[in-house]
């Protein structure tokens, strides 16, 4: 077939060839467009994907899976059990009056059921101990979610700040090229030395590495963010910067004593610790109800067939039915001290119980009051770095203008410059410390709730 350029196929398959192009290339730019992911995005993501999360909820699985598997020590067993067979041998047949080799076929069949009556209250101790490691493990849980949300949170605005100390280090390239261009034109005109270019242009070229910096520092914030939300390494993100005026910045009244004791009677993590000493008391009592006498109470019932009885089947198992009900009573003297070394162990894992608790309300009182030093610390710093910036402002103005008219030289306004850079730097930290570690506070006293937004909650 001759396909000429007037030839309407030809156009037809031109007009085709370029939808698929145009549809190829919608379809690529829609595949490669970044996903956004705003603030709460990331501590919703989080919940739902990290992998510390998951491993929490699996751990509150196993535990719901223990207090079925106790509750279920009070039902009765039932089993049910058939055997069968056949036997070869000579046998007396009364009807001929001889020896003969026969095969005779039987089987059985029976059911039986027990149920423990008494054990020294074991299955209540296993009970009760199973119960009390699930409270604590919801409550583990509930620790891990806000330690999830937090991290996030803080990982999130350490990305946040880093893109701002990207603006500052812009901001101050812009600043140096403007002062290289207008130091050219005094070198041109006679009235500033060659060596101010010299100096300037390597200001300049400061003043890009500066940027470069920034942008790595802001690149693994990002990749630490991408870790903790388990997002695919090779997939495209925009993290939508919040807005500046949720940030609450208003400073909090504590008092150091009033959040130590507020620690120790809400964090979850405390309250599991208690759960899990009872836990371990009652794992105690468990044990113990192996010293004592058991009581089980026991029904079977059953009937058999066998062929080499000259009666016929169903008679068979009518006559050959069986039921029994026992009561066994079983009184524990010796084994070989196995009991005495499980109740020593147990008594052990107790006192660790009780030991880890003890550690755990002395680093809790440690980390709230290393949160408010440090909350106090970045208060101070954010009032400081307000009025640092603003006389480094003044100061970077009056240097200029002192450079201008020949009255100063090049090494003050580059100075002027770079206190003024390092001001805008620590102003943009300290507001973002000054917001975590306020709410470090709440994370600590275990105040933090995963389930409203973090930034609302002032």
């Amino acid at each position: 077939m001759n396909l000429t350029i007037g030839n309407p196929l030809y156009r037809t398959i031109l007009r085709l060839a370029g939808l698929a192009l145009v549809l190829l290339i919608a379809r690529s730019a829609t595949a490669q467009e970044p996903e956004v992911i705003t603030f709460d995005d990331a501590i919703r993501i989080a919940l739902d994907q990290n992998y510390q999360i998951r491993q929490w909820s699996n751990s509150v699985r196993l535990a719901e899976i223990d207090v079925s598997s106790a509750r279920a020590a009070f039902l009765p067993t039932f089993n049910m059990f058939s055997s069968g067979g056949r036997s070869y041998g000579l046998s007396f047949d009364t009807n001929v009056g001889e020896l003969r080799t026969t095969a005779n076929d039987r089987f059985n069949v029976g059911a039986s059921s027990g149920i423990t009556v008494y054990n020294g209250f074991a299955d209540v101790a296993a009970l009760r101990q199973s119960q009390l490691s699930l409270t604590a493990s919801d409550l583990n849980l509930e620790r891990g979610r806000q330690f999830i949300v937090f991290t996030v949170a803080g990982q999130f605005l350490n990305y946040v700040e880093q893109r701002e100390q990207i603006l500052v280090q812009q901001e101050n390239l812009v600043a140096q090229q403007q002062l290289l261009s207008q130091i050219e034109e005094f070198v041109r005109a006679g009235s500033r030395p060659m060596s101010d270019l010299y100096q300037q242009r390597a200001a300049v070229a400061s003043a890009e590495l500066s940027i470069i910096e920034a942008e790595r520092m802001s690149q693994i914030a990002e990749a630490n963010v991408i870790q903790t939300l388990q997002l695919d390494p090779l997939g495209s993100y925009v993290f939508e910067v919040p807005d500046e005026s949720v940030l609450s910045l208003t400073p909090g009244d504590y008092n150091l004593d009033a959040l130590i004791t507020d620690a120790l009677g809400r964090r979850a993590d405390l309250r599991a610790g208690e759960l899990n000493i009872d836990a371990s008391w009652q794992g105690v009592r468990r044990v113990k109800a192996a010293r004592m006498p058991s009581l089980r109470l026991s029904a079977s019932a059953s009937t058999s067939y066998n062929s080499g009885i000259p009666v016929d089947f169903g008679n068979q198992f009518e006559n050959n039915r069986s039921e029994s009900v026992s009561l066994s009573l079983n009184i524990p003297v010796f084994n070989r001290r196995q009991t005495s070394s499980t109740l020593q162990r147990a008594y052990v894992q107790y006192e660790n119980s009780r030991l880890d608790l003890e550690n755990q309300r002395q680093q809790v009182g440690v980390e709230v009051r290393s949160a408010y030093l440090d909350y106090i610390t970045a208060e101070k710093s954010l009032e400081v770095t307000e009025q640092q910036l603003l006389f480094r402002e003044q100061a970077l103005e009056a240097a200029r203008e002192r450079y201008n008219v020949g009255a100063g030289t090049l090494v003050e306004l580059t100075q002027a410059q770079t206190d003024f850079v390092q001001a805008s730097s620590e102003r943009v930290r300290a507001r973002y410390t000054f917001y975590i570690r306020k709410r470090l506070i709440d994370y600590y006293t275990g105040v933090l709730d995963p389930s409203r937004p973090i930034l609302e909650q002032n």
